[in-house]
């Protein structure tokens, strides 16, 4: 007698997790890779076609395929990560911010204008995160 299986097993599954994976990475790292070969060699219209291939190629994997890629395990890293690269980030923006601003009171340097845009890039990705932050902790 022959049994079903609703739940391949573990071994199996993990093979092809992994090959899922490698497979999302290589067509994203594969489009960002050829994207840039083909910019350097002034073909700058392919390059963002070819980019956006490999972006669609990784979003057709990670939609496309039935088994889960992503475990709770890895969701535990990327929440770590996540709080690592804030905490990181956090004294460049403290510091950053603080001597822009006071630089050119205190001396005869200015600071590029090119600086100023880099910052409020930094601000927004905290005022992104706090409003994530609320939204998750209201429960929506």
């Amino acid at each position: 007698m022959t049994q079903n299986r609703t739940v391949p097993p573990a071994t199996n599954r993990l093979s092809k997790q992994r090959r899922y994976r490698r497979l999302m990475v290589g067509s994203l790292l594969g489009g960002v890779g050829l994207s840039l070969a083909l910019r350097v060699l002034d073909y700058p219209l392919a390059g963002e076609a070819v980019y956006w291939l490999g972006v669609l190629g990784f979003l057709a994997v990670w939609f496309g395929t039935s088994v889960t890629l992503f475990d709770e395990r890895d969701r535990a890293l990327e929440r770590r990560a996540s709080q690592l690269a804030l905490l990181a980030l956090a004294p460049v923006l403290v510091v950053g911010a603080s001597a822009a601003r006071v630089l050119p009171l205190v001396s005869d340097y200015a600071v590029p204008a090119a600086v100023w845009p880099a910052l409020y890039a930094y601000v927004s990705v905290y005022v992104v995160f706090g409003v994530a932050y609320a939204w998750v902790r209201s429960g929506r």
